[in-house]
């Protein structure tokens, strides 16, 4: 019998890029003045209009979709239609890219929809998460043992939001997707007010996923700090430390002991030394805080996971920290701003991870989070794949190596 040479990667946080039309085609007529739209004028710019308003950002929807496209070298002006691979938006294009890549199951998270929380009218956020939903569904059932999908729920209208997490559940999704402020009422992930949505998933047995989104999102009311890169260079931790201290703080795991929490997007090496202060400063202000009889780490040992941009500096750390089962792979493809160079490679190559430790990040750790049954994928990909497969043999995310995908314009990319 011939030894398996390729891992089943699980890749617990990739992106899908929503095109244009869906919006123009499904969303209801009396949404079409404020409905995400895309023009591109004589000069070959892109302008995009949301919510009624046109966008003042830094770069097209094409870089935003191509990885590593705003390093040195990349370029700003890349167009979504000529220049990004289709797998971004064609689930049998995504299948193929899979193979190549070596993911076995991709767990697909939006892009635009990232910022249906930002969206000021409360039906219209009913109205995008039915239409978004609906599509990632369907683009799923390419195959969907492989293709899994993160739902979104309105915000606004909270009663609003467990119709449609039933409705989504009932659908087939593998999780529900929720911004770190859940709304622009400033309510937290952990408020009782979303005790129905919790329950919802703890009796489904589906994972809440909290999901970093835009920094400039109205819900966080941070962004006049957070202009350009610096974004990127707290925007996303801050959003995790954020979420972790209201979960880990409160008694919503009291209230909910089955509900399993994601906190994804962002890096990781922070996680020590903010659970540590989490427990500190408790114990400093015992008097006006919170009572709370486990300490932090248990308890996110026992609900929670974490996905961490490979290229964390502090990985390996956080990952003796926090345990075999709670940190997961996540490559973040294709957005520009994920672990890039190769995230796969930043694993299989990572000096201070044991190849145990490997095993966990690249399959069982997401299999587990997101109730994946290993053998029936193995079964499903055939004899080539394996548990056992040696780590050497995995291949790239990227072969192209680092820098952006897209190398001239008018080009047809690969990725």
């Amino acid at each position: 019998m011939s030894r398996s040479t390729r891992l089943p990667i699980i890749d617990a946080d990739a992106h899908v890029v929503e095109p244009f039309e869906l919006w123009a085609e499904r969303m209801p007529a009396e949404f079409a003045h404020l409905i995400w739209r895309r023009e591109v004028g004589d000069d070959g710019r892109e302008k995009l209009f949301y919510d009624g308003q046109e966008l003042a950002i830094e770069w097209s929807t094409g870089t935003l979709s191509t990885p590593g496209a705003v390093q040195e070298g990349g370029r700003l002006d890349i167009d979504i239609d000529t220049e990004v691979d289709e797998g971004v938006r064609n689930p049998r294009r995504r299948l193929q890219l899979m193979d190549e890549q070596g993911i076995a199951v991709s767990v697909l998270f939006p892009s635009m929809m990232l910022g249906l929380s930002d969206m000021r009218e409360e039906r219209i956020q009913v109205a995008y998460a039915r239409v978004y939903n609906d599509w990632v569904r369907e683009f799923c059932e390419e195959d969907p043992l492989r293709l899994r999908w993160g739902a979104v729920v309105p915000a606004e209208d909270l009663a609003a939001a467990v119709a449609e997490g039933e409705r989504a559940i009932s659908a087939g999704a593998s999780a529900i997707m929720v911004p770190p402020i859940f709304n622009k009422r400033q309510i937290p992930v952990s408020d009782p007010a979303l005790d129905r949505l919790h329950g919802l998933l703890s009796e489904a047995g589906v994972p809440l996923v909290v999901h970093a989104i835009n920094p400039a999102n109205r819900c966080l009311s941070i962004y006049p700090h957070l202009r350009g890169r610096v974004q990127w260079q707290m925007g996303y931790s801050f959003q995790n430390q954020l979420a972790t201290m209201h979960v880990l703080d409160s008694d919503l795991l009291v209230r909910h002991p089955r509900l399993r929490i994601g906190f994804f997007e962002g890096d990781i090496g922070w996680v020590p030394h903010w659970f540590g202060r989490l427990d500190a400063t408790l114990a400093k202000m015992a008097l006006v805080s919170p009572r709370r009889s486990t300490p932090v780490l248990s308890a996110f040992k026992r609900n929670c996971v974490m996905s961490s941009d490979m290229n964390d500096p502090q990985l390996a750390h956080a990952v003796r920290y926090l345990g075999p089962d709670a940190v997961l792979f996540a490559s973040d493809w294709p957005h520009h701003d994920g672990t890039w160079p190769d995230p796969i490679v930043a694993i299989r190559d990572h000096a201070e991870l044991t190849d145990a430790q490997k095993l966990d990040i690249l399959v069982h750790a997401p299999a587990r989070f997101f109730d994946i049954d290993v053998a029936a994928l193995l079964n499903r990909l055939g004899p080539e794949w394996g548990v056992n497969s040696p780590l050497a043999t995995i291949p790239p995310l990227l072969p192209r190596g680092r820098g952006p995908a897209i190398d001239a314009p008018n080009v047809a990319p690969a990725y």
